[in-house]
């Protein structure tokens, strides 16, 4: 089998996460068409890309994106690095003809996202983003459901990630509390997730109406103790209007104690409803409305081996999956594709549309009004 060789850019907790899945994938999944390869992993510092090397299974280690980019042994560049260097190494990845996978979201504003798309297009490279929530059992399941009319045209949808990270007032700063190195906040950070679930079930985003807040407006530099004003939100909540006439409410917030990755959705058509939480991912809820009278209620479809994805993983319905399986169905995706076996879900043109949606929201903040979002 010829080897697909994978570059990480990056060398934090999203680099670990991506390791486990590469390593994981020739074990779950048979008859891939190349063996991906940790060959060459790099961070800041030559003493923190060695550490990554030895911790992660990667064969190289360099502190030098731009060598890791421009290495003919390199196939395939994947970005784990803070938001607003996406952009330029993205950029620099499909000058060098490498195929591309991104952490979300893809950029800071739209207009990078799109420069980015639009040069993974002409290249002719796969280019994917990481919105890996959408790749869960259950998620694909519910789509299937929309898809052969099961519960019926959709009418509404809601979708929320609550968490509370950043909801302690003492935790320091950080590059994802500026918008110069986040370019939003918890409407970017999580609220891509929930936004390209809702494009993935319900289909685009028409026009928006949003809030936001600011919980914390300082926050201490932790070299100096200086307290360094936050420009990005704690909290993101608005109503949408899809193409399709459904409407939705989306609400994305770190500042919600008791909340650690609380994110799912509710949607109801006029037949049935679903519903679907991150932290039981391997169930989903279905409420057909068809049942007889006596027998009506929600059922939990437990996510086994006649589900889409699971039966990779474990042959006994049960049996669970987590966060970093759907990290394993990701690379899945982009192996295949680069094999020639099939397409990514989530390519660039996905975290675009998801950064334009984003856009329409802060615009509608600040307009306080309706906004269009650009399709």
């Amino acid at each position: 089998m010829a080897a697909l060789r994978i570059g990480i850019i990056g060398g934090g907790y999203m680099a670990r996460a991506h390791s486990v899945a590469l390593a994981t994938l020739p074990v779950y999944v048979e008859g891939l068409p190349l063996e991906p390869v940790r060959e060459v992993i790099c961070d800041a510092t030559d003493e923190l890309a060695r550490a990554a090397a030895e911790a992660y299974g990667f064969r190289r280690w360099s502190s030098d994106w731009r060598a890791v980019v421009e290495d003919p042994d390199v196939d395939v560049i994947d970005i784990v690095l803070p938001n607003a260097m996406h952009h330029e190494v993205v950029l620099a990845a499909i000058a060098a003809g490498k195929h591309v996978t991104c952490e979300k979201p893809l950029a800071n504003t739209a207009a990078q996202a799109e420069e980015m798309t639009r040069a993974a297009q002409r290249a002719g490279v796969v280019h994917q983003i990481g919105l890996n929530w959408r790749l869960a059992p259950a998620v694909q399941q519910a789509r299937r459901l929309i898809e052969d009319g099961t519960i019926g045209e959709v009418r509404d949808f809601r979708g929320f990630w609550l968490a509370d990270f950043g909801a302690d007032d003492s935790a320091p700063m950080t590059w994802k509390y500026s918008r110069a190195g986040a370019g939003s906040g918890a409407l970017g950070d999580t609220g891509s997730h929930v936004i390209d679930i809702a494009r993935y079930l319900v289909g685009d985003f028409d026009s928006v109406v949003g809030l936001s807040r600011i919980h914390v407006p300082f926050r201490r530099d932790p070299a100096t103790g200086d307290p360094v004003a936050v420009d990005v939100e704690d909290d993101s909540a608005f109503l949408a209007e899809f193409s399709g006439g459904a409407y939705g409410y989306l609400q994305n917030t770190r500042s919600s104690p008791g909340r650690k990755n609380h994110c799912g959705f509710e949607l109801h058509g006029t037949k049935g409803s679903l519903t679907f939480d991150w932290e039981r991912m391997n169930e989903l809820h279905f409420y057909d409305s068809r049942d007889p009278k006596d027998r009506q209620g929600f059922r939990t479809l437990l996510m086994g081996p006649a589900h889409p994805y699971a039966g990779h993983f474990w042959r006994v319905p049960g049996y669970q999956i987590g966060f970093g399986e759907t990290k394993t169905l990701q690379f899945l995706e982009l192996v295949r594709a680069i094999g020639g076996d099939g397409q990514v879900q989530t390519s660039f043109e996905e975290g675009l549309r998801a950064k334009q949606v984003e856009e329409a929201v802060e615009a509608s903040v600040e307009s306080r009004a309706w906004q269009q979002v650009p399709r």
